[in-house]
């Protein structure tokens, strides 16, 4: 015997399946864009700049509310440092898929003809749009010889044995900053040879530098002993690339034995192979009234 219809079955089968065309149908609008990869990223960059140094800010997709800061201030996009290079004479450019963050440094020429140091940070959310707009500017005392010609081994791909992992990479560089605020280094962290340069300037293994002064000091030595510095608080670590050995950091170092509540905004980008850090490329601006660099990412 066949078995009765319920009341309604036919109308029930034909409204669920319509309820699930249209679920289907909405879910492939809504669906979220594939987000920005190593290259994408990179590519990115390379409009910004080129944008930038064509004067063409308003071209910059940025988001609603976007976050746009240059030394710590925030600032239109059409106002910064950017609008004064004449030309870019080197760029290195690393970026990271997992943070959706990208960053350059660019030695540039300026309007009047001097040097200067331009670190731009973007975080592009997926469709291409820009959340974060993040520069650290030098264009007082950017060093020709050094930001003209950047090094072009810190882009250099390292093979499998000299990587770190990403965990161990954010470590080491945190390690980096909590040194910078006990004044207590990890000399296994750093290469017999590691060199740190503030915007082209060599601070390390070189007797009476202009920025700190003093008998020449290793990359360890430096952070040690009874420095004006410290602590270093809002630690960011936006750029992780593993297969470079590369760690783009960010912190606000304090001077608490200064007067006017001196800080330095402190850009850096660590070269590490095979665990220990060979180069650190600084951007250290001194300012004084700053409470905070903004951003989180």
């Amino acid at each position: 015997m066949l078995a009765a219809k319920r009341p309604g079955a036919g109308l029930c089968a034909a409204a669920l399946m319509w309820i699930l065309v249209v679920g289907r149908t909405a879910e492939a609008h809504q669906a979220p864009a594939v987000a920005c990869d190593h290259g994408c990223l990179s590519k990115a960059m390379t409009q910004f700049i080129a944008a930038m140094t064509a004067g063409r800010p308003g071209s910059i997709p940025l988001a609603e509310r976007a976050e746009v800061r240059e030394n710590a201030e925030r600032i239109d996009i059409g106002r910064t440092a950017w609008q004064r290079v004449k030309a870019v004479k080197s760029v290195m450019t690393f970026a990271d898929g997992v943070t959706s963050n990208v960053v350059s440094r660019a030695g540039v020429e300026l309007l009047d003809g001097k040097a200067g140091y331009i670190s731009t940070r973007l975080r592009i959310m997926a469709g291409g749009r820009i959340t974060d707009v993040e520069i650290s500017s030098d264009t007082s005392n950017a060093v020709q010889s050094y930001v003209w010609n950047l090094d072009p081994t810190f882009g250099d791909v390292l093979p499998p044995e000299q990587r770190m992992s990403r965990v161990e990479l954010e470590a080491l560089a945190r390690r980096y900053f909590h040194s910078l605020s006990t004044h207590v280094a990890v000399a296994a962290d750093f290469a017999e040879g590691c060199n740190r340069f503030h915007s082209g300037r060599q601070i390390t293994n070189v007797a009476n530098n202009q920025v700190e002064g003093g008998p020449a000091r290793t990359c360890a030595g430096s952070l040690e002993g009874n420095p004006p510095w410290g602590p270093a608080t809002e630690q960011r670590f936006p750029v992780v690339d593993a297969e470079r050995g590369v760690v783009f950091a960010v912190t606000l170092l304090h001077y608490p034995k200064r007067p006017n509540q001196v800080r330095m905004y402190v850009s850096e980008i660590f070269k590490v192979v095979a665990g220990r850090i060979i180069k650190i490329d600084n951007i250290g601006l001194m300012m004084t009234g700053v409470d905070t660099l903004g951003f989180v990412h």
